[in-house]
């Protein structure tokens, strides 16, 4: 996972987005987790309403935006009031139709590097 982190880092300093170079590295090494585990259902999706919603709707993202009726962004990247204990919370035991994840897919230090992302500064 180190050397994700580090092929990360260096990515996003080629890339030279103001967005990647805001990132520390436990928040980059967190995008590259989200990206792999939670994206495929909580993601965005190019050309879906509502950042998500139509024939290509995620799952998560489409059951967020059911749930929050427009009073919550759906895709989790474009929220701001996620509590890490609420994160982590869902992420190990799950909620509705989101299953568990486990300590083997998503090691303690990945989880913290993704909640580190999803609730940094903006």
């Amino acid at each position: 996972m180190k050397q994700l982190t580090i092929f990360c880092v260096v990515l996003a300093s080629l890339l030279g987005t103001a967005q990647a170079q805001e990132l520390s590295p436990a928040q980059v090494n967190g995008k590259a987790v989200f990206d792999k585990w939670c994206e495929p259902c909580h993601g965005r999706v190019a050309g879906g309403v509502f950042g998500g919603l139509g024939t290509n709707a995620l799952p998560g993202t489409s059951a967020l935006a059911v749930k929050y009726n427009g009073d919550l962004p759906p895709v989790l990247e474009d929220r701001t009031d996620l509590a890490p204990i609420y994160i982590r919370t869902v992420v190990r035991n799950g909620l509705f139709g989101m299953p568990i994840t486990r300590k083997t897919e998503v090691s303690e230090s990945d989880l913290d590097d993704i909640i580190a992302y999803l609730t940094r500064a903006r």
